[in-house]
C-alpha cells in the first residue's frame, strides 16, 4: 500500500482543477474525469484515498457552482465513510473529517449548483477506473 498524504492529495486535486478548468477550458465534469483517470492507482489504493479524492474533487467542484453527476450520485457513500486503515496518520484523518463536514455544508447549502449530466460512456469509463486493483 502506498498511501500518500492528505496535503499531497489535496494539492493534486486543487492543481488539477485549476490547470484543466482555467488553462485547458475543460468543464468540471471533464476535469473531474480527468483527475481520476490520471490518479487512478492513487484513488484505488486505499478506502482512505478513494475518500479524500471524492470529497476533495467534489469541494473544488462546488467552488466553480456544479458537480459531475458521477461524483455527485456516489458522494453520500464517502460522506458516510469515517473508517480508515490503522495506518494512516491520525492528523490526516482528522483533516478529511473536517473536508467531509465542509462537504455536506456546500451541497446541503443554499447555494445553487448545478448537477452536470454526463454520457453513459463516461459514467462507464469512471466506474471502470475505480474498480480498478492497485498491484
Amino acid at each position: 500500500m502506498n498511501i500518500m498524504g492528505y496535503e499531497r492529495i489535496k494539492d493534486s486535486v486543487v492543481f488539477g482543477f485549476e490547470e484543466y478548468i482555467d488553462e485547458e477550458g475543460l468543464n468540471v465534469a471533464q476535469a473531474s474525469a480527468k483527475i481520476l483517470e490520471e490518479e487512478w492507482r492513487r484513488v484505488n489504493d486505499s478506502s482512505f484515498t478513494k475518500t479524500l479524492y471524492f470529497i476533495s474533487i467534489a469541494i473544488e467542484s462546488l467552488k466553480y457552482k456544479e458537480i459531475a453527476d458521477f461524483i455527485y450520485n456516489q458522494l453520500d457513500i464517502y460522506l458516510k465513510n469515517v473508517g480508515f486503515e490503522e495506518n494512516i496518520d491520525k492528523n490526516d484523518i482528522e483533516k478529511l473529517l473536517q473536508d467531509i463536514q465542509i462537504c455536506k455544508r456546500l451541497i446541503n447549502s443554499k447555494d445553487e449548483y448545478e448537477i452536470r449530466e454526463t454520457s453513459f460512456a463516461t459514467k462507464s469509463r469512471v466506474e471502470y477506473i475505480l474498480g480498478l486493483k492497485v498491484d
